[in-house]
């Protein structure tokens, strides 16, 4: 298990993000408590800082979290 060492500072973790208790649940223990190099937001935020992870994104986006990273991403 990788625990994200960010669950203190994110919003998604913090339920400071609008999503449906379950899904959010379900969600925190597939990304944020399990697998954190899996999760949306933690890819952004890797690949290309901290300004590019928004409250629209969430661990499960991950197609979206690759888009923005292709598009803002300094060769």
């Amino acid at each position: 298990m990788e625990i994200c060492e960010r669950f203190e500072k994110c919003p998604f973790y913090q339920d400071k993000m609008i999503i449906e208790t379950g899904v959010g649940t379900v969600l925190k223990k597939k990304y944020c408590e399990t697998n954190k190099n899996e999760c949306a937001r933690y890819m952004v935020l890797q690949a290309i800082g901290p300004g590019y992870v928004d409250n629209s994104l969430f661990p499960h986006m991950k197609d979206r979290a690759i888009e923005l990273i292709q598009m803002n991403k300094k060769d």
